[in-house]
């Protein structure tokens, strides 16, 4: 959480952190932030609370993050324009170079964010060397630095998160009983009272407005996908897909709410009218999966405890494995879960291979094993998210049922 900021500054030994921004989509500002506010830098020195430098038409916007605002006319800005005429470089290379004598930036300084690579690379390149208290850290390592401060969420981002997962568990009960209320027509196709055939844009498309009444996007998209293309993972679905009965669907929910940025992440797996005996079998392997990781999740793990016990089971039932099989497309090849807030995905990890976040009160993950056999035409995923409380115990912020047949009442 932010809190954490000032201690994993110390352990990376970096004394800046800037966190670049232009007007793209910027998780790591945002974060920083607490909210979205296009067109702004964040820069944080280690022990001293972050500063942000707002383009002017933002800068009333980003004084309700209750951090000092500056724009760049604060860093001489008019004066640069007028001595350097057209000259855009020049102009923000004083700019910066004002910014960091008027703020004090001196020591190991480290870049984040989101832009546009070659503005990036011009900063890094001609106007860095013009610093000379600053010195830029590129160790991989200090990568990990946000991913550990994603890694647990604080009461606030807690109430956020459960928010999320009110509104997304709704849409989905109301998206089981949208297709719930089409019946079979003599050939097998799902279709509505009127004999029209009901197809996975329809569906998608009635998930989009629901989203818009409730506040919700899907950002990153959706997952609907019938048969073998709900087989690969991450397959999105055909949008002319016409349902069927015993078509075998992964829906894989993670809409964020507009308003406050943050996710939630929920799979279910939904058989039309039935279930083929070798798609009900292998549901009922990743149901056991899940229920045991449920039930056995503790504090102070590493993630990867639990990725190598579903492996364990996985494998002992003849499923192929990435730890057995690294790049399968059949069995078990994706990780157990992952962290969730403002990212899709974040700390902490279940992988392979330990790292250095363990779970923590605070941690906020999702909880996802599935098989997959797309030549075989069908997929199984189940996903709920899930955190741990200050007292460390385990709270589900999904709540939706787990049938896998969605009977037709039409």
């Amino acid at each position: 959480m932010r809190s954490d900021l000032d201690q994993l500054m110390e352990k990376y030994r970096l004394d800046v952190l800037f966190i670049y921004g232009g007007e793209e989509p910027n998780m790591v500002r945002d974060y920083m932030l607490g909210g979205r506010y296009d067109a702004t830098h964040v820069i944080k020195k280690r022990g001293v609370p972050p500063v942000v430098i707002a383009n002017p038409m933002e800068r009333e916007s980003a004084e309700k993050s209750g951090l000092q605002v500056y724009t760049n006319y604060d860093f001489g800005m008019a004066d640069a324009q007028m001595k350097h005429k057209n000259d855009v470089q020049a102009i923000l290379r004083e700019v910066f170079q004002n910014m960091a004598a008027k703020l004090d930036l001196k020591g190991r300084i480290a870049f984040y964010g989101t832009a546009d690579i070659s503005r990036f690379a011009w900063l890094l390149v001609n106007v860095l060397p013009t610093l000379p208290h600053l010195e830029l850290v590129t160790d991989f390592d200090i990568g990990n630095l946000f991913d550990a401060v994603y890694s647990t969420k604080d009461a606030q981002e807690i109430d956020a998160l459960k928010e999320a997962g009110r509104l997304a568990s709704a849409v989905a009960a109301a998206t089981w009983d949208f297709i719930a209320a089409h019946r079979l027509a003599d050939d097998g196709t799902v279709v509505d009272l009127d004999g029209n055939p009901l197809t996975i844009g329809e569906v998608k498309l009635f998930i989009q407005t629901l989203n818009f009444e409730k506040g919700l996007e899907n950002a990153d998209g959706m997952i609907f996908a019938a048969g073998r293309e709900g087989a690969t993972g991450h397959g999105e679905g055909e949008r002319s897909h016409v349902l069927r009965a015993g078509d075998c669907i992964v829906f894989d929910y993670f809409p964020r709410v507009a308003e406050t940025g943050y996710y939630h992440d929920m799979t279910r797996t939904w058989c039309i009218g039935y279930a083929r005996p070798e798609v009900q079998r292998v549901y009922d392997e990743v149901m056991n999966a899940f229920n045991v990781i449920s039930d056995s999740l503790k504090v102070g793990d590493n993630g990867s405890i639990y990725q190598n016990r579903v492996n364990d089971y996985f494998e002992s039932l003849g499923h192929k494995t990435s730890r057995t099989h690294p790049g399968t497309p059949d069995g078990y090849f994706h990780s157990l879960g992952h962290g969730l807030g403002r990212n899709i995905h974040e700390g902490p990890h279940f992988r392979n291979f330990p790292d250095d976040n363990n779970l923590k009160p605070g941690s906020v993950f999702t909880i996802e094993p599935g098989l997959y056999y797309p030549d075989r035409d069908f997929g199984v995923r189940v996903e709920d998210t899930v955190y741990f409380d200050e007292k460390g115990v385990l709270h589900n912020l999904t709540d939706f049922k787990y049938d896998l047949v969605l009977p037709l009442e039409g």
